[in-house]
């Protein structure tokens, strides 16, 4: 019976790589290996058929010549074959110095089963974990920006970290620090410390997107008559004219006056005025109000 191409019993390509025949030998090896197909005549004479085709191919020089003449450079003492009296031995005899770094097939095969697949078996490398910390601010610090030394747990060792908090930042954002949280596994980088920023309330100062909301009460008599309300804000304070017959509600823009964000847009600083119903009054200020009742 005429032999089956080498390249075909390992069903590889006539331009196959000597890694990507290793392969499939490794796959077919598994497969028909006779401890694993005991009894089965088909599996022994498969297994034979496929080791010396790996033999062959893996030899450059044999493959060489197999490559230029066939079959017939292994016979008539052209290239010593196979031989049918090898055996197959078990897996520790089979997965050998063909795959370790020997010659390739000459020296029989040197190393065992577990060398084999030792590329395969090695984890693949893994990005340590990240790690997540909260850092309260204040509100100015968040829009002023600020720096803080804050001391954190990281892979068991207390680390002093330098938290520079950017001006504009906005409630819940993280800063995130390259490669300073878990160590990874089997060589792999370490993971990322994420410090996520929790902005303190103020005592009256809100922040919409880039607005800064300051509500300011007023009595009725300046919301009717007209007047000026004082405004405090984070780093001063001014009086605001307001017209007479100011609703309660009623909200002043002052352009450019609220927060600068991280990217540099400024928003608005945005007065809104409360008026204040009189509570507690006199008898003189019932009456003035019960004329101003009767005059309406």
């Amino acid at each position: 019976m005429s032999k089956r191409d080498y390249y075909d019993v390992l069903g590889v390509q006539k331009n196959s790589t000597e890694k990507e025949i290793k392969k499939a030998y490794k796959r077919l090896a598994m497969k028909y290996h006779p401890d694993k197909n005991q009894g089965d005549a088909h599996a022994a004479d498969k297994f034979k058929e496929i080791k010396e085709a790996y033999e062959i191919l893996t030899d450059a020089d044999k493959r060489g010549q197999y490559d230029d003449y066939g079959h017939a450079a292994f016979q008539n003492g052209g290239g010593g074959g196979f031989g049918g009296g090898q055996g197959y031995g078990g897996f520790e005899d089979i997965f050998g110095g063909g795959f370790g770094g020997g010659g390739r097939g000459r020296g029989g095969f040197g190393g065992g089963f577990d060398d084999m697949f030792s590329q395969q078996r090695q984890p693949r490398p893994q990005k340590g974990q990240d790690r997540q910390f909260n850092l309260t601010v204040e509100f100015a610090e968040a829009i002023n920006g600020c720096e803080q030394v804050i001391e954190l747990p990281v892979n068991g060792v207390s680390k002093k970290i330098n938290v520079k908090v950017p001006a504009g930042i906005e409630d819940g954002e993280k800063i995130r620090f390259a490669g300073k949280g878990e160590s990874g596994a089997y060589g792999g980088p370490a993971g990322d410390l994420l410090i996520q920023i929790n902005i303190r309330q103020h005592t009256h100062l809100k922040r919409e997107g880039n607005d800064l909301i300051c509500p300011v009460t007023t009595n009725f008599a300046t919301a009717a008559l007209g007047g000026e309300v004082e405004i405090q804000t984070l780093e001063s304070r001014f009086k605001l004219k307001v017209p007479a017959g100011t609703q309660n509600g009623r909200k002043f823009r002052m352009k450019e006056k609220g927060v600068k964000s991280r990217k540099g847009a400024t928003g608005d600083l945005m007065v809104v005025i409360t008026v204040a119903t009189p509570t507690n009054l006199t008898e003189e200020q019932k009456e003035l109000l019960i004329k101003f009742k009767e005059l309406s």
